[in-house]
This record gives C-alpha cells, structure tokens and sequence, in this order.
C-alpha cells in the first residue's frame, strides 16, 4: 500500500485495482437496493433529537471495528416502543473542506449509502431520554484508503423497518481511518485562555460575598480548575490572566487599620483614641498625631509581600494574643483568608502542571487592547498601567512568557506599541492573532513579525470548529477531525502548522474542548505542539509583516461591543488622582493605597465586553466606595458671628479613617472682600477617628455675610476631601469701628437720658405703705416712719 501523502489530493485509490469491474457492479446494486429500504441522507428528523459522542476509537484502522455512541431524546408527543438505530456508511471521500461542509450541514447529499449495523435502544417516552451503542465490524469498513474521512449517517426508526414512515429522525457525522504511516503530520498549537469572568462580586467590598466569587471562580468547582482538570496530560498552552495570582484589592469605603483592631476588654485601646482626641480639639495647629509614629513601621514592614500574606497575618495576630487555643481553632476563616487560600490553591497547581502544559502570560486584568485603544488619552493611560504591571514572583516561577492577545481586530501598529510596552517586563513577548492579519500565504501559523518575539496566527474556522458549543460532541470532533484531513491532503509531507483556540473561560465548555482534543490525539495526520515546541519555533518560522488592519472576516472568538465608556475613564482619572492625594498625607499611605488605586483599573477588562450591565455596577459601586472613603477627611461647615476689627477664629477638621493623617494644608478663601484670611493656609496633623482645631486671623474690612470656602489640600496642592464643592463657613461680620459704634453709643445715650427724666418727674421715695386720705389731727404727730402697732387700750375702748 502506497503512502497517502504520495497520492494527488482528493483521490480515491483502491488497493486492488484488478477488481474494479467487480467494484462497479457492487456499486450499481447498491444503487438500486437504496429504494428498496436503504435509508437516504436526507430523511427527514421530526420527533427525535440524536446526540452523537466520539466514536471509539476516534481514529480506526481497517482491522478495527467501531463503536458509535450517543443519546436518543423524544422530542414528539408519542412513545417510542422500539428504537432502533441504524448506521450507514458511504465509500465517498470527504477530501474537501467544502465536500465535508456540505455533508455535515445537510446541504449536500452522499450516495449510496450502504448500511453497516444496527442496534437497539429502550423504549422512550415523550421528553425521554435513551442511550445507545451499537459497533461497526470491521469487515463493513475494509475500504482500501490510507487516510479516509467517510459520511456516516445515524438513523433512528421505531422498529426494524426504514421506511419513511418509521423513521423518527438522522444526523450525519463521519468515520476517520487511518492505514498507512503519516510523514510531517500538521504541527497543531492550542490555546485555552484562564480569565476571570465578568462577575461583579468578584470587585466589590471585603465581605463573604466577595470571598465566595473568588472560590467559586478559582476553587476546586471553579471554571479555571475545571478547565485545568479537563486537560490533564493534553499537551495545551495556557494563556492566563495574572490577576488570578494577585487578586485586586477590596472595593472598601475605608483605608485598612494599621493593625489589628483591638478586642474590647482591653481598656489601655479603648481610653487613647478619647484622649488623642481632646489633644488634637485643644491644639490650634493640630500637631496631635506623629507622622512617624509607631503605626507607620508596622504598616511598611510587609509591603513587598502583602498581596500574598497580608490576609493571614491579620487573622493570625488576633489568635496569638488571645490566651485560649480553642477559640483559635473554632473561628472561621475570613473572607480574605478564604479567598487567600483559592489564590494559593491555584498557584500550587499551576506550579506542577502536566507535562507538555505551558503558561503563557497575559498582560494584567487582560486589558480591552481595542477597546481602550479607541477611548482617547485616558483609555491609553489606563492599557499603559496594564501592559507595564509586572508580573509577581509567583507567576515568574511558572515563566516568564507573556502574550498579547485582543478581542476583536486590531491595528498593526497598536500591536506592536503594546508588545514593546509589554516587553519592558520580559524579554519574550508573542502575539496570537487571527491568520486575517498577516499578509503572507497561510502555510504556518508561526511568524517573527518585527516589534514582537513571534506571531502565532489561529485558524478562526477551525477555531470555532474545536470549542462551539454543540449538543453532538461526536459530530463536531468528526467534522474537525475531516477538515484538518482535508488541510493536510492539500499537501501532504509538507511541513506545516495551525493554531487553535478557545474562547475567554466561561465561553466554552471545558469538557467538550477536552474531548476534541482527545480526537486529535489519535489522529496521525495530527500533532499536538506544546507551547515550548511553538516558542522554539518562532526561531526559525519565516519572516512576515502584520497588515495595517486586518481583512475583513467574522472575528472568533467573537467580539461583542466595547463595554467602556468615556465617563467611566474620566470619573477612573479623578479618582486615582484623588487617592495619590491622600496617600501623601495618609500614614502608610504608600503601603496600602497603590493597591487601591490598582483595584480601580479593572474596569478596562476584556471580560467586560457584552456585559455593560455588570461592569456599570463595578464602576458606580468603586465611585461610590471612594467617594465615601475621601469624604472621611473634612471640614466641619459652621456660621460664626464676628464682632471685631480682627481676631481669631477656629475651624475643625475630622478624620474618620483607620489611619492618622499628617500634613494636611488647610485653606481658607473668602468668597468677597469684607474680610481678610491673615495667614489662610495652615497645616494639621489628625489621628484615626479624631480631629483637630486650627486658628487663623481675620481681619474685617466691612459688615456683612462672608461665605468663606474651607479646602483641603495635600501638601502638592492636590485636593484632599470628598470630590465636588468645599465646605463652607458662613461668618456674620460686625466690625467694632463702623456704624455699629455710633448706634450702640447713641442707643446708650438715650437709654441714660430717659432714665434720668423719669427720675426727676418722680420725686423723692416716700415709704411704702397704705396713705391715709383725710388730715391728722393735731395731737398726733408722726414721730417715726416704721410700722407702730395699734394700742390694746383703744381696741378695747372701742369694743
């Protein structure tokens, strides 16, 4: 038997070519018994639905029989009392791309068909669901081909007859041999990208919920471990997103306490904040706090690592302290723990993959290239902060590789700025782009493109092919394994390559792209390149050059719309702003607010695309958070009443965050002239959940209401304070040298000159006392003013 790469493509060589009159003559009776019971390709399908699994084996050679599997589901209002199955089989090779679509969609028919076995299912129900398997002799498949992709088509009928009427419905897949030893088979690169998915919880605030979105996508029943677990021993290249290792930080509305808080029995923590605080209200400038205090030590010493140990370290200080070992025991771990431990899980297993498994690095949180491409100046600031994240020490023990990889099409020009971005962090960096997007004739998917370290351009149809989502595993394995035959007929023992890949996880299912790839694997015309072999390759793949923009095609994976906006960006701007304000002022501020700031990027993720909904929720939810954590420093607005030329007034500002505060600048600024900050800028240093009085000199020029503007300010000048308006002062001014004296004089004045003419009109004081109205008489003088009692004698005189 001669070499099927040695034949001309599409050919349909017979081993024994001194019996094709006898061929012929079995051809023709073939053709006249398909009337008489032999079910045709396009019988109708009304009442069942025919799931096909991969035949077994995938690949067979004569001298193997077949086992073709699958499930039968009722879809019709009767019962099925006796399914049977049918299979048939048709010498005509699928030796073309277009023959096999045709065949597999239904759009072209295959004659004759020659059926090769039967078997029987149970009875099935109306929504029922019955198995089946029936094998394929290997005497009813010596066909004589080296490499062979032949239609088979699966009828189910109720009972033994194929008569129209019995047959309930078909589907069409096809069987692969294989008989003769394969030279250069197809060199076969996949790649199955590790990404968060598009779930808000997984950005929002230190709490359960938060925990439980990280477990459930990096947990043993997660997506990524499940993807992982799929391909077990399959040589696949993993293109994986950093962010898994170094989850960014919590959506909280409040910088992280210095150290741990404290349990209440413990009265020295419960009286000091009280007493800093009465410091901080009776010191005018406000130097309560010390900026080198011993929180700051505490809050830097583990800085480099916090991303990995920060969460256990908090939750191991309380325990430590605590004088019971059974309390430690019994409380359970927190959210940070818990998703500190789905992190660890996932580096452990990416540490000891499989052999023939790569890990390929994608830039950090897998930034919308396209996307923010397109946004202006503040989407290219934010894919900047992406591309030139370094990767942690964790990832750069599993390598050092990093890979560009855009959803949708993509100019040359922004992939090669990207790629040199990239690069600063590694000295290898790849593309994986669409084949539309190089200009040479696709005979390799490996290319060095200037500006990269090599461009591995996939087959989008085959793409599809290897990860859609399908209902019939076994027909879509067939129709891949058919298609990649028919590429490699076209010529064979030619060196050549394709590439492979699959959707952002959640996009596809991973156990049906495993299966896939199981079909590859015994498939000779096949081989599987580890992403090693592919690295390797780059060395001396042939030199090319990307088109300014790629040819138009339908893009796969597929690119829904951009889900970013323009305010989205712009609000992200102020708010980085903001928190580098306060990380000046906040003490080990450089220690836990660059993560906060990170933690705001995310909303530049590819995982966005097609799901605006979810990532106007992470946005809002982070504006939201922020704002609140900013608007614990601030100015307590108050109206004062000033009645003088010049004096002193006093202005308090608050801290409420977990952490001091120093240096922070406040200014006063009049909103009109009558009256004068002196010295309008003063410093103030805040403890945690205190605050802090400064004094500053007015002087009043005229009377009247002065709003005067209270702005907080770091001390570059930076705003400080929840964003939007200052607080404001409203001071009455009185001044003691205008009118104000003349009117209080002249109001005295008459209030003296009244009294004095009341005083005269009255006369002398008379004593107090009932007056008589007639005269005294003569005898009786008044001797004395006080009260005299009446005699007892004339009292009794009178009676």
């Amino acid at each position: 038997m001669s070499d099927a790469s040695s034949r001309p493509p599409g050919t349909t060589w017979l081993l024994r070519h001194n019996h094709f009159a006898a061929a012929c003559a079995l051809l023709a009776l073939l053709v006249c018994l398909v009337p008489l019971g032999i079910p045709r390709a396009n019988a109708a399908s009304s009442s069942v639905s025919i799931s096909v699994d991969t035949n077994v084996p995938a690949v067979s050679s004569g001298s193997q029989p077949i086992v073709v599997s699958g499930t039968i589901t009722n879809t019709g209002s009767t019962r099925i009392a006796h399914p049977v199955v049918h299979l048939s089989v048709s010498k005509q090779l699928l030796d073309r791309q277009t023959t096999a679509d045709g065949w597999m969609s239904g759009s072209l028919d295959i004659q004759p068909l020659t059926q090769v076995a039967t078997g029987s299912a149970d009875a099935v129900s109306p929504g029922g669901v019955t198995s089946f398997a029936v094998t394929i002799p290997s005497a009813k498949l010596k066909f004589g081909y080296g490499l062979a992709s032949l239609p088979l088509l699966v009828t189910v009928t109720d009972g033994n007859s194929t008569a129209a009427s019995a047959i309930r419905g078909t589907v069409r897949t096809a069987v692969q041999q294989q008989n003769t030893a394969v030279h250069s088979p197809l060199q076969v690169t996949i790649v199955v990208p590790l990404t968060l998915p598009a779930d808000p919880d997984l950005f929002g605030p230190d709490n359960t919920t938060r925990a439980q979105a990280w477990e459930q996508a990096l947990g043993p029943d997660g997506q990524v471990q499940q993807t992982l677990d799929a391909f077990s021993g399959m040589p696949v290249t993993f293109a994986v997103d950093p962010a898994l290792l170094e989850p960014p930080a919590a959506a909280d509305d409040n910088v992280p306490s210095p150290t741990p808080t404290p349990t209440r029995p413990t009265s020295t923590h419960s009286s000091t904040p009280s007493s800093s605080q009465g410091t901080a209200e009776s010191s005018g400038s406000g130097t309560t706090p010390n900026p080198t205090s011993t929180d700051a030590p505490t809050s830097s010493t583990d800085a480099t690592d916090r991303s990995s140990t920060a969460a256990p370290t908090g939750a191991e200080s309380p325990g430590t302290g605590s004088p019971s070992p059974t309390s430690t025991s019994t409380t359970p771990p927190t959210p940070a723990e818990r998703i500190t431990t789905a992190v660890n899980g996932l580096i452990s297993r990416l540490d000891t993959l499989d052999t023939g498994q790569t890990v390929w690095w994608l830039p950090f949180d897998d930034p919308d290239l396209a996307g923010l491409q397109a946004a202006g100046a503040p989407g290219a600031r934010l894919l900047q902060r992406d591309l030139t994240r370094a990767l942690p020490a964790a990832a750069r023990r599993v390598s050092t590789t990093r890979v560009l990889w855009p959803t949708g099409d993509v100019s040359a020009s922004t992939v090669t700025s990207a790629a040199r971005q990239l690069k600063s962090d590694t000295s290898s960096v790849l593309a994986v782009l669409p084949t539309r997007a190089v200009g040479s004739a696709q005979t390799e998917a490996t290319y060095r493109v200037a500006g990269t370290s090599g461009v591995l351009t996939y087959d989008e149809r085959l793409s599809s092919l290897f990860s859609s989502s399908t209902t019939s595993p076994g027909v879509q394995s067939s129709r891949l394994l058919t298609d990649l035959l028919a590429l490699y007929q076209q010529s064979p023992g030619t060196p050549r390559s394709v590439a492979l890949v699959a959707p952002r996880t959640g996009g596809a299912n991973p156990i049906q792209l495993a299966t896939q790839v199981q079909a590859l694997q015994a498939a000779h015309w096949v081989q599987l390149r580890t992403g090693t072999a592919t690295e390797q390759a780059f060395r001396t793949a042939p030199a090319t050059a990307l088109l300014a923009e790629p040819t138009k095609g339908t893009p796969y994976p597929s690119a829904p719309a951009v889900a970013i906006t323009a305010s989205e960006l712009r609000d992200l701007d102020r708010s980085r702003h903001r928190l580098a304000a306060l990380q000046s002022v906040l003490v080990g501020g450089n220690e836990v607010l660059p993560e906060r700031r990170q933690a705001l990027d995310v909303i530049g993720s590819t995982r966005w695309r097609g799901a605006r909904a979810q990532l106007a929720v992470v946005a809002d939810r982070d504006n939201a958070a922020v704002s609140s954590m900013l608007s614990k420093l601030s100015v307590r607005s108050s109206t004062i009443n000033f009645f003088a030329d010049s004096g002193d007034i006093s202005v308090t500002v608050s801290n409420q965050l977990a952490r001091p505060v120093h240096d922070v600048q406040l200014l006063l600024v009049p909103r009109n002239y009558l009256v004068q900050v002196t010295e309008p800028q003063k410093a103030a240093d805040i403890d945690a959940g205190a605050h802090a009085t400064a004094r500053f000199h007015l002087k009043a020029v005229g009377g009247g209401t002065v709003p005067v503007d209270a702005v907080l300010l770091a001390p570059d000048g930076s705003p400080l304070g929840a964003p939007g308006p200052p607080a404001q002062l409203k001071i009455n001014v009185h001044p003691t040298s205008g009118w104000i004296m003349w009117v209080l004089g002249a109001l005295a004045a008459l209030i003296l000159a009244i009294g004095l003419w009341r005083a005269v009109r009255r006369g002398p004081r008379t004593a107090a006392g009932t007056r008589s109205t007639e005269k005294p008489l003569s005898q009786n003088a008044i001797v004395d003013a006080g009260p005299v009692e009446p005699p007892t004698k004339d009292t009794e005189t009178d009676d």
